[in-house]
């Protein structure tokens, strides 16, 4: 696995464009795993059905209809860098809007819930768009944020995968990408003077036969495939590496998914 360095690229052009032939199949066994965990969070809040909410980093659309459907008398504003995927979406109170949360900008007091899921993550300016998300809420508004905090490649006890680990945090580090800001987050809202913060954690493992684990096996085989095509690893590692995703003997805690709420006052 060499050890270059990582050429830099944006979130839309990098490993997770949505012009990667995998990309599609990856956020549909990403929404697999985590929707359930999204939908406990935000039913914990409590949703109004006129509720007007902002959607950021909308995917695949999946939380955007779900929370178009709750919010029957309100509406939905979803966003994404890249819409391909939810241009099409079947929902009256759902609008799709293309563009870069970075410089979007709302007027104060637009919403009366904002979420983002692991996209914050991947921000350059992520702190500032936390801060202008929390202005962008009505009075009693809220604010929920999921992103995962990725365990660091010395916590394996597989060298290859060590190795593999640390190619991938090279290559996030090169984006933009911190895979470790969002236990940051639940300080981040307090900062920018939300209330009433709550958070919740779910450990993540692979190997395990979970929904993270499915998406985990095509996670790792489009990271690979980046590295290959870059020279940054062999083929035959890529293939070691999948084989070791589908060894029953394999298990490995990976990451651990923080959700994290504020209230504007």
């Amino acid at each position: 696995m060499g050890e270059d360095v990582m050429l830099a690229s944006d979130y839309s052009t990098g490993v997770l464009s949505k012009d990667t032939p995998t990309e599609f199949e990856r956020i549909g066994l990403l929404q697999a795993w985590i929707d359930p965990e999204t939908r406990e969070v935000i039913s914990r809040i409590g949703v109004d059905p006129a509720w007007h909410c902002l959607e950021i980093g909308a995917g695949a659309g999946s939380v955007a209809t779900w929370l178009a459907d709750q919010c029957g008398e309100g509406s939905v504003t979803a966003v994404d860098i890249d819409t391909r995927y939810v241009d099409d979406l079947d929902r009256s109170n759902l609008r799709v809007l293309r563009g870069d949360i970075g410089t979007l900008d709302f007027e104060p007091g637009s919403f009366h819930l904002i979420h983002a899921r692991l996209t914050f993550c991947h921000l350059p300016n992520r702190d500032e768009v936390l801060a202008k998300a929390a202005r962008w809420l009505k009075p009693g508004g809220w604010l929920v944020i999921g992103d995962l905090f990725s365990l660091p490649e010395e916590f394996s006890t597989s060298e290859l995968r060590r190795r593999f680990l640390g190619a991938m945090a090279k290559l996030w580090e090169a984006q933009g990408t911190d895979m470790a800001w969002a236990a940051t987050v639940p300080s981040r809202m307090a900062e920018a003077g939300l209330r009433g913060i709550g958070t919740r954690a779910l450990a993540n493992s692979i190997g395990d036969g979970s929904a993270y684990g499915r998406f985990s096996v095509v996670n790792t085989r489009q990271h690979c495939a980046y590295l290959v095509e870059r020279g940054l690893l062999a083929s035959e590692e890529m293939e070691e590496l999948m084989a070791q995703l589908n060894d029953p003997t394999f298990v490995e805690l990976r990451s651990i998914m923080i959700y994290a709420w504020g209230q504007h006052p």
